[in-house]
């Protein structure tokens, strides 16, 4: 019987420093039918020395080597080389354990399922985890599919994305929200696992750890049309209504708590207010949600669980602006 050919495909872009311990977890899996396609989007440093050094050691590894575009149309251009029956992402510094690929892939198999989801560890450069993430084992509650956006963590058969169209979208924010709000939704069959070996690696020397996106530098309203655009076109708003809902609430929620540090109570409420105008104007109903309450969602950490529903409790009263404030000076 012919083994399942999985293609890992990693955006490079000035990854010089921890490249190398990249490539060699992928070359170093226990499960070795695979395609590494490395794909160089215009690195200024030594990336593109690295990448042909182990293209000469590996015979399954692909080069493309290309001007800078950005890691949404990247990642496109990867999905469209892939000749593999399933799909892997991996960001350039990052790095997984070596049972990741054959771990996901038996249990696509075993499952017949579209898509695998797991969870992850969050390494940082002491080598000292900082956090860790699990999923429970069982299929995806809709619900939950803003909990691991992220395309790593996964792996997705190949022709599933092809035939439903599923892109990255070109954007400064949110790429991979809108491709997985499709991919997570569209499917019926979408198996998460208990299983941590992605390794999603804090660099303590990199400023993006520590800063969130401003406002004002990131287009937030075109990733939201984009998305409400999607669902609507591919029949996913009317079939799945109130995950779909429940999903553009929670990701306002969180930008709002992530994109505010330091703005003052006065920027805050104008930001909050032009997010949740947006949500209105589409989801006029969306205080109802089935999944806003008390204990919701049910398999929700108790953490997020609190703050969401004090949140909706702040919103209903108009003063949810005054919570994200208060999140912010954390």
């Amino acid at each position: 019987m012919k083994k399942s050919k999985v293609s890992i495909i990693i955006p490079v872009y000035n990854a010089e420093k921890h490249l190398s311990r990249c490539i060699e977890s992928v070359l170093n899996q226990t499960y070795t039918q695979i395609e590494l396609i490395l794909l160089n989007d215009g690195s200024k440093d030594k990336s593109i020395d690295i990448i042909r050094k182990y293209e000469k050691k590996d015979k399954r590894i692909i080069v493309i080597d290309k001007q800078n575009e950005g890691v949404a149309k990247t990642r496109n251009l990867g999905i469209q080389k892939a000749t593999g029956d399933y799909l892997m992402f991996i960001d350039n510094d990052d790095y997984i354990d070596p049972d990741y690929v054959e771990t996901y892939l038996t249990t696509a198999l075993k499952e017949k399922t579209d898509i695998v989801m797991g969870g992850y560890k969050r390494p940082n450069t002491n080598g000292k985890i900082i956090k860790n993430v699990k999923l429970k084992d069982g299929y995806l509650q809709k619900e939950m599919i803003y909990k691991i956006c992220a395309p790593w963590a996964k792996i997705y058969k190949r022709n599933y994305i092809i035939q439903n169209k599923i892109e990255f979208l070109d954007n400064n924010l949110g790429e991979d929200i809108y491709f997985n709000l499709q991919a997570l939704m569209i499917s019926n069959k979408v198996t998460t696992i208990h299983y941590d070996g992605y390794n999603w690696f804090y660099n303590d020397e990199s400023v993006s750890n520590t800063t969130q996106k401003k406002f004002e530098k990131v287009d937030v309203f075109r990733l939201l049309n984009e998305c409400y655009k999607v669902v609507t076109e591919k029949n996913l708003l009317k079939k799945h209504f109130n995950y779909t809902e429940y999903f553009f609430y929670i990701y306002i929620i969180w930008f709002l708590c992530f994109s505010q540090r330091h703005y003052s109570y006065h920027q805050i409420s104008q930001n909050y207010d032009k997010l949740f105008n947006w949500l209105k104007d589409k989801f006029p109903n969306y205080k109802k949600n089935e999944f806003i309450g008390f204990n919701k969602p049910k398999d929700e950490n108790f953490i997020y669980k609190l703050f969401f529903f004090l949140f909706s409790i702040f919103n209903r009263f108009g003063n949810g602006k005054i919570l994200i404030y208060l999140y912010t000076r954390l």
